[in-house]
């Protein structure tokens, strides 16, 4: 009859802090992977805030035309102006967004803005 050990090999490496137990290469795939979510998480998030930031200036900048506005025309045009530009606004953020995560996934070297 044979007994063979509760642990294997790997665990053992494991537990002692040697190391992941993955077949050669697939840890350096992994860390690869790693690597390229973080950049792009990153990239998305600066891209964000600054949109965020943009946004935030063109609403402000809106209401204080409304508040100069004299007749309800006047409001309705900066009203319609402000929807339009707002829809472009975040259809490009979206477009440069998917951009970002498209070339993480194809492994894109260069993540451009």
């Amino acid at each position: 009859m044979t007994i063979m050990s509760k642990t294997s090999g790997a665990s053992e490496r494991l537990r002692g802090g040697i190391g992941m137990a993955l077949p050669d290469g697939d840890g350096r795939a992994l860390t690869n992977a790693s690597e390229a979510w973080f950049a792009a998480t990153a990239e998305c998030q600066r891209e964000m805030l600054g949109f965020m930031s943009m946004r935030l200036e063109k609403d402000g900048e809106a209401v204080r035309e409304m508040m100069g506005c004299k007749t309800m025309a006047d409001a309705a045009s900066v009203h319609s102006h402000w929807v339009e530009e707002t829809l472009r606004d975040y259809n490009a953020e979206i477009t440069k967004l998917m951009t970002i995560y498209s070339n993480s996934v194809s492994g894109g070297a260069s993540l451009k803005r």
